[in-house]
């Protein structure tokens, strides 16, 4: 019995290079993924509803499950996963691929999958990581290789436009709708849709100092974060 249960142990913890390799990053409170081959890399961010959350309205099927990028692989490749924390320990599960695997900042850990057929697998952070822990669901879209190509294609692709958009002129109007979305998805958990936080720990934007009058200091907040709390910084 020793024999064959070593071999399928070996086989389980080889973390040998994949065919595709995603560093997965735990942030309070959401994850981040890079496809290290492809240089693609985003947020994926919790899209349940804020008045679902507050008993506002009626919870939807897909309550604290779902999310606004989810990760996207391709069948029958070997992915390997390099798996971290940016701030707190999280830990990163999806029970479909029998992976979990802590997600501590310092330090990184490894698993793999081979997914067979296309489908949508479901997980969650299962390492208790503040306030927000239950708002950071994992979500993998396994597709078709041909796919997994074009969803490469258009990911690049955005990325380079993205990129033109610095010179571009922008109006008011552009902006502030461009940071409504930053702020729905980057900023609403910890400050609410309201921007009157949950002081002491989040602090309210409404009628804020800093946010009215010392715009140099916002944006020093916004781009370095603020250590020793759980404010990021922004990207």
């Amino acid at each position: 019995m020793a024999i064959p249960s070593t071999k399928v142990m070996i086989q389980a913890y080889d973390d040998s290079e994949g065919d595709i390799n995603i560093m997965v990053t735990g942030y309070q409170w959401k994850w981040h993924y890079k496809y290290l081959e492809d240089n693609i890399d985003f947020f994926s961010n919790l899209t349940t509803d804020q008045e679902e959350i507050y008993n506002k309205i009626p919870k939807g099927e897909l309550y604290l499950t779902e999310v606004d990028e989810p990760l996207v692989i391709p069948i029958n490749k070997r992915i390997r996963f390099l798996i971290t924390g940016n701030d707190v320990i999280h830990s990163w599960w999806v029970p479909d691929f029998a992976v979990k695997q802590d997600a501590v900042p310092g330090f990184i850990n490894t698993a793999w999958t081979i997914v067979n057929e296309p489908g949508i697998f479901r997980g969650a952070c299962t390492e208790l990581c503040g306030v927000n822990h239950a708002f950071m669901p994992v979500v993998v879209r396994a597709v078709e290789q041909e796919t997994y190509d074009a969803w490469v294609a258009a990911k690049i692709a955005f990325s380079e436009a993205e990129r033109l958009l610095t010179s571009k002129d922008w109006t008011k109007e552009e902006l502030m709708e461009r940071g409504q979305r930053v702020y729905a998805t980057n900023c609403v958990a910890c400050h609410q849709t309201n921007g009157k936080g949950l002081p002491p720990v989040f602090p309210s934007l409404s009628g804020n100092e800093i946010v009215l009058q010392n715009k140099s200091k916002q944006i020093s907040i916004l781009m370095e974060g603020v250590q020793g709390s759980a404010m990021q910084a922004f990207g």
